[in-house]
């Protein structure tokens, strides 16, 4: 498929559609499934949804009907044999499929036929490449609908002799890449040898992306070309979706801010091996709650941080040899002391507690590692506390400034937790203070 400006624009203004000559629903079971086989349209709703329209002939009254009047237990997952796969073949030819269709019970049934409509999350065609069949490198193309600030160093040609600043090219792992933004889409160009283009790139590319904006980053188009095959992935994208700007780590939108934002895109594709990792589950989490409140907020920060040093820092603040020592001593002490069975349990468990790590004494040993400050870590353990045991939000002006720079502070901290998983040293805005003044993140300060 040729993505030149009028496919794009009708897939940015939800106008997009494939008539399809014959597509086949075919129920998620070995044995005996429901078909349904007939022609119809995939196309974009006004909300930019995939939708499904199909005609089919009725086959098998009592099977179908059996299906799609269904009884489903309520809070039981429902099994893989009541969803659909897709496959259906465009009037040009070219083949779509897609995976785990619901097709729900409101279907309308006339005499002869029926009229399927359901939603589909994304639709994929994959074809044999045979012009790049000796070619060594891969391809890929992205389309994200919104408007998106880049640190553009590159400008583009106009057909009327001008020219315009809306291109940033760069090279990071061994891949290099163009992001081009225009007034309500983004496009992302990046080619490589093979190897270092593989299917997990594109995801952590958007995860990176989404952390940098502050936004949940959904494309609408992946393209990726390989040696010897193309996969065109379509996907929904619902432009009612709440995607309120987080805080961005730092500032993203000038060409001075070029470095932070290639450094960090190249830090992040090397150092986070796999995408859905727990540190991108953390600000997704963050993200989220910042959509509904501020209270939702002060919760999600202060849970992912503790999150992130369980998962990424779980060897720093264990208990010394000396004082797992004095704890032996002072079990041996309470065992001999003649106090009662309960009051002794009480005892063993805040000893036995001292093997563990603790969210405190990481931060504690970060700070002597001068990557945070003590007044961080007291603003966290502030927040952590009111949030896991909420009072009424204080509404004086006084009260409530100073729980919002609680947060800020705590926002401020998580960032810079992500900046030594990934590695990264640049820029970053400190929110922790007044006037939010960037300033240098260094993995070793002096």
């Amino acid at each position: 498929m040729n993505f030149n400006k009028e496919t794009i624009d009708k897939l940015i203004s939800n106008s997009f559609e494939i008539d399809c000559i014959d597509i086949c629903l075919t129920q998620k079971t070995d044995k005996n499934p429901i078909i349904y086989t007939g022609p119809g349209t995939i196309y974009q709703d006004e909300h930019g949804i995939l939708q499904l329209k199909l005609y089919s002939k009725i086959n098998d009254i009592d099977k179908e009907l059996s299906h799609q009047f269904k009884h489903y237990t309520p809070g039981e997952i429902i099994a893989d044999d009541n969803y659909f796969t897709l496959r259906a073949t465009a009037m040009s030819g070219k083949k779509w499929v897609a995976d785990n269709i619901w097709i729900s019970t409101n279907a309308f049934f006339p005499a002869a036929g029926l009229v399927i409509k359901t939603k589909i999350d994304e639709i994929k065609n994959i074809e044999p490449n045979k012009t790049r069949s000796n070619t060594e490198k891969k391809y890929l193309f992205i389309l994200v609908p919104g408007q998106y600030k880049m640190p553009c160093n590159k400008a583009e040609d106009l057909p009327n002799g001008g020219w315009r600043l809306n291109r940033t090219v760069f090279s990071a792992n061994e891949i290099d890449f163009e992001f081009k933004k225009y007034d309500d889409y983004l496009t992302i160009h990046a080619n490589a040898k093979t190897g270092k283009l593989d299917k997990d790139v594109y995801l952590k590319l958007i995860e990176a992306l989404s952390i940098i904006t502050g936004c949940k980053v959904r494309p609408i188009v992946i393209k990726n070309t390989q040696k010897d095959k193309d996969e065109l992935k379509i996907k929904s994208v619902n432009n009612s979706f709440t995607n309120k700007k987080l805080f961005p780590p730092f500032k993203h939108f000038a060409p001075t801010d070029f470095e932070s934002f290639t450094c960090f895109l190249e830090k992040y594709l090397v150092n986070i091996k796999s995408p859905f990792s727990d540190i991108f589950g953390f600000w997704h989490k963050i993200n989220r709650a910042w959509q509904a409140s501020i209270e939702n907020s002060s919760l999600s920060i202060g849970v992912a941080i503790e999150g992130t040093l369980k998962s990424y820092f779980s060897e720093i603040g264990l208990a010394d040899e000396e004082i797992l020592q004095q704890a032996k001593e002072a079990k041996q002490l309470i065992e001999d002391s003649g106090l009662g069975e309960r009051i002794k349990n009480r005892f063993f468990g805040s000893i036995g507690l001292l093997k563990n790590a603790s969210p405190k004494g990481a931060l504690n040993q970060m700070v002597q590692e001068k990557w945070l400050n003590k007044a961080m870590v007291s603003e966290w353990e502030k927040l952590r506390n009111k949030s896991v045991h909420p009072d009424k939000m204080n509404q004086d002006p006084i009260a409530f400034q100073k729980y919002i720079n609680r947060i800020n502070t705590c926002l401020t901290l998580f960032y810079r937790l992500v900046f030594i998983i990934i590695k990264y040293e640049g820029s970053y805005i400190d929110y922790s203070e007044r006037g939010w003044p960037e300033k240098k993140f260094k993995l070793k300060n002096e």
